[in-house]
């Protein structure tokens, strides 16, 4: 009876709490799909008459959408294949006993504590300006010509930004796995003549498949939504070559102030979104039970 009144007190006290967290979830996504459904540009004051799926027609028949899905899987693809290779081996790099290693992990951590607009600002202007940045000085030095790298290869500018900044996050956790993998097995191992690629790819490399799975997890939700480093860097160009999702239902609402069709953009962002998390959340339960 008192376990009863407990849990009762309990759900009472963390009520207020949940509904305001419901209420800060559902009454933006409420009002974005209220907007879809309808006629809304901010250039034509008045009525906002209802026309139904009409946005979403509109928006899902752009030829930018496709481009901007296609950016979308490359930029989260691509982010994702740097991060968890280079965490792996940033990861074996910092398990290693070395001088200053508390120093060194801190560094290598650092990054991820960074405001991404500074972070786009900082690679912008001080490594990737063609005039005065870097790698264009480094370009000089070789006798090469210097690229412009946002002009030139923009989505791969972005890929390389943004995996910058989450390479600590994707470090931390594999190097926490590694750091808990039991060392006898490694040592019987090296002791029946298995060479350190056999160690690798037959023991650390299974110990690492749960924290891989939950560093893709996290990193996906997260990448679905990049935005200001596009804005700061390369407003989504040039054309839409460096355009995701995200981007595109910024410059339906704000840029061509057609807000009806921004929020249909919106919608349609947030079932692919919650799409990917679903499928992501049914592999990484399948990975835990295994």
């Amino acid at each position: 009876m008192a376990t009863q009144h407990s849990r009762a007190a309990a759900r009472f006290m963390i009520s207020p709490s949940v509904l305001l967290l419901l209420g800060w979830m559902l009454i933006p996504l409420g009002m974005t799909i209220y907007f879809s459904l309808l006629r809304y540009n901010l250039l034509m004051p008045g009525e906002h008459p209802f026309v139904g799926w009409e946005n979403y027609s509109y928006f899902l028949s752009d030829p930018a959408f496709k481009i901007a899905l296609v950016n979308t899987l490359l930029l989260v693809g691509g982010v994702l294949i740097i991060t968890v290779i280079g965490g792996v081996l940033l990861g074996l790099l910092l398990d290693q006993v070395m001088w200053g290693q508390g120093i060194v992990r801190i560094l290598v951590i650092a990054p991820f504590f960074v405001m991404p607009t500074v972070s786009a600002l900082v690679w912008k202007n001080m490594f990737m300006n063609p005039v005065n940045g870097l790698f264009a000085y480094l370009a000089k030095f070789l006798g090469l010509q210097p690229i412009d790298f946002l002009a030139q290869a923009p989505l791969m500018s972005i890929i390389g930004i943004v995996s910058w900044q989450w390479l600590p996050f994707a470090t931390l956790i594999l190097l926490t796995a590694m750091q808990s993998l039991d060392q006898e097995q490694l040592e019987a191992a090296e002791m029946d003549g298995a060479g350190p690629f056999s160690r690798f790819f037959y023991i650390v490399v299974p110990h690492l498949s749960r924290a891989v799975t939950v560093v893709i997890l996290i990193q996906t939700i997260f990448l679905l939504s990049v935005f200001a480093e596009i804005l700061v860097t390369t407003n989504g160009g040039p054309g839409n070559a460096s355009t995701n999702l995200t981007y595109l239902v910024y410059a339906e609402s704000l840029l061509r102030f057609d807000v009806g069709t921004g929020s249909a953009g919106g919608v349609v962002a947030i079932v692919l979104a919650n799409i990917v998390a679903i499928f992501l959340m049914r592999m990484i339960g399948k990975n835990l039970d295994a």
